[in-house]
């Protein structure tokens, strides 16, 4: 197939149509990627569309939980841990789980480079110039940040409410959230992101200033 279009394949009974373009793929990645940003915690999304809401869990007191206390950090002490990416079903925000998904973005960054470079997304950073698949990840590296008890170096495994909030909005949720139990798998998982981080930000210093170090 040559020419562009839309193309209908049949056999026997079944059929499906083949969408053939100079980039098929693109509107699937532009929209896998705007996920992350409808799912930012801690601002309004405001270029989401009919997916529009106001701020919800500002989350800058964050109590530490008695499973994560440490001298410095004893339990009921107040820690500020704003930004972050909401969970697959849930408000709380996991280290782990999404220390998987930032893995498989700066895999695919690096392959593809100069593929990330002008894929556009429509969200808050686009007129920068940072590839917007670095600048949706900075936001959530940022509250990675703020996941590191400096007491011991330890990270916290996620930021959660003692039960899962009902199918309401982020501004209805009204239950204490929490930082709980120091792991080795959000440690590490923490070091290795950080790691990658350290070197893919290098060359955008002008919108992230300081963040490599």
């Amino acid at each position: 197939l040559s020419a562009a279009g839309d193309y209908r394949v049949a056999v026997g009974n079944e059929s499906c149509v083949l969408h053939i373009s100079e980039r098929p793929y693109r509107d699937i990645a532009t929209a896998s990627l705007r996920l992350f940003y409808l799912i930012r915690s801690g601002v309004p999304i405001e270029q989401g569309g009919a997916y529009n809401r106001p701020l919800g869990h500002p989350d800058t007191k964050v109590l530490v939980h008695n499973s994560a206390a440490s001298p410095l950090r004893p339990a009921g002490t107040v820690i500020s841990s704003p930004l972050g990416w909401y969970d697959a079903g849930d408000y709380n925000k996991y280290v782990v789980n999404s220390a998987f998904s930032i893995g498989l973005m700066f895999a695919a960054y690096e392959l593809l480079p100069e593929y990330f470079a002008q894929l556009k997304t429509n969200i808050p950073e686009s007129g920068n110039a940072t590839p917007d698949l670095l600048d949706e990840m900075m936001f959530n590296l940022r509250w990675f940040l703020t996941m590191q008890d400096p007491y011991d170096g330890g990270v916290y495994h996620k930021l959660t409410t003692p039960n899962f909030e009902g199918f309401i909005l982020p501004t209805a949720c009204q239950q204490q959230r929490y930082v709980v139990m120091k792991t080795v798998t959000a440690t590490l998982d923490f070091a290795a992101v950080m790691a990658d981080a350290a070197r893919l930000y290098e060359p955008y210093q002008t919108d992230y200033p300081g963040f490599t170090a």
